[in-house]
């Protein structure tokens, strides 16, 4: 059995912490647009233009040389408000509303041959404005949102991508809520504010896991104010931003969370609400960021420029007992990750080597087993944060 010990800890601050503009969407302005990421690549469509028109066009940014590509329009009627997620190499866009009002449809999308191909769709009432996620390798959640019967819902469903399938889960708590924000947390789902029937916005926040599912949702850290029609990303680092408080004020302000909430630079693209966010995780240098842009202005026009939120990473020597190590190496289907006392509440994530999340877990005890058996031979990164760094190291799963 061997142990692998981590002598590299990086230190985040807040401080510092800003927004740079990157080249503008090269679609129209729009806003309650939608995006995924695969590979280290986003992708950004959908949404409603300047102009009241529906979109279904769709495009790429390659964060690795800040450009933009077009890639093919998605072959269904123009819409806004459509929720997605990734699982594997494939983003899946779920929902919205058009012309034709509310629809139920899920389009999977294949980057590597650029080709769209719809799914089952989900057996209920049409809805849009959901919220939905990734949960635990090959499975995804889609909860809340609107009816197409003009009500908001609390309900949840679980997609399974291995036979194209819906299953019901237990409601979310509090008020039924629409334009809610959401990130990928442990496995899971945590769902941020957003607007009951009344269009009040909400500040609850709740979590469903997802590696050892319960059937049961729980109480998350509130939101520092409720907001509704915000954008948030876990890919990364846990962040949300802009958003509304009621149908003319819109705010700027930006929070990240590890343990609790903290607010860190406003977006300087100035106060926005239905704009499009998402983060990439992984070990490039231009990786570990939230990127942002898009939506309606505080003077209600639509925007298509696009923005980076860097948190700065300070790399300091750190000693031993402020490491933590993993065994055995190589991996099978368990690995154990031993915590030395001093490092706390921590967040471990597992990605690909192309950057890819495949596990996410939090964890307060000093060790845990994280379970591989979902995951292919190869090789992978495991990165463990803390409230006051991060470390990353390479293991092999071989069977």
């Amino acid at each position: 059995m061997r142990t692998i010990h981590f002598t590299l800890l990086c230190a985040w601050g807040t401080v510092g912490a800003q927004w740079s503009q990157l080249p503008d969407f090269p679609g129209t302005p729009r806003d309650d647009a939608a995006a995924f990421t695969v590979a280290g690549k986003i992708y950004v469509g959908t949404g409603r233009e300047v102009g009241f028109g529906y979109t279904n066009d769709w495009f790429c940014f390659d964060p690795a040389v800040e450009s933009w590509s077009a890639i093919s329009s998605m072959p269904a009627s123009g819409r806004q408000y459509c929720s997605t997620f990734t699982i594997a190499d494939t983003g899946f866009v779920f929902g919205g509303t058009g012309e034709a009002g509310a629809n139920s449809e899920l389009w999977a999308y294949h980057p590597e041959t650029d080709q769209w191909v719809q799914k089952a769709s989900l057996p209920d009432e049409a809805r849009y404005a959901c919220v939905s996620t990734w949960i635990y390798y090959q499975d995804a959640l889609v909860a809340t949102g609107m009816l197409a019967s003009g009500v908001p819902t609390n309900e949840a469903w679980k997609y399974r991508s291995f036979d194209d399938t819906w299953e019901p889960l237990s409601p979310v708590p509090g008020p039924a809520r629409h334009r809610a924000a959401c990130f990928e947390s442990g496995g899971g789902m945590a769902i941020l504010g957003g607007a009951d029937s009344a269009f009040n916005a909400l500040n609850d926040a709740w979590w469903y896991p997802g590696f050892f599912e319960t059937g049961e949702w729980y109480a998350s850290d509130d939101l520092p104010a409720p907001r509704y029609g915000a954008d948030a990303s876990g890919n990364s680092v846990y962040v949300l931003t802009c958003g509304a408080s009621d149908g003319t004020v819109f705010h700027a302000e930006t929070w990240k969370q590890l343990n609790g909430w903290e607010a860190v630079a406003p977006f300087e693209g100035g106060t926005r609400r239905g704009g499009v966010g998402t983060g990439i995780l992984g070990p490039q240098s231009w990786a570990s960021a939230f990127y942002y842009g898009l939506g309606l202005d505080g003077t209600f026009a639509r925007r298509n420029d696009w923005w980076r939120l860097d948190v700065p990473v300070g790399v300091d020597e750190a000693e031993p007992e402020s490491t933590f190590s993993i065994f055995p190496i190589p991996a099978n289907d368990v690995i154990t990750v031993q915590l030395y006392p001093t490092a706390g509440a921590s967040e471990l994530i597992v990605t690909t080597m192309d950057g890819r999340t495949v596990l996410r877990d939090r964890i307060s005890a000093t060790h845990t087993l994280l379970d591989l058996s979902m995951m292919a031979n190869g090789s992978y990164l495991l990165t463990v944060s803390t409230e006051t760094g991060s470390a990353t190291q390479h293991f092999v799963v071989q069977r």
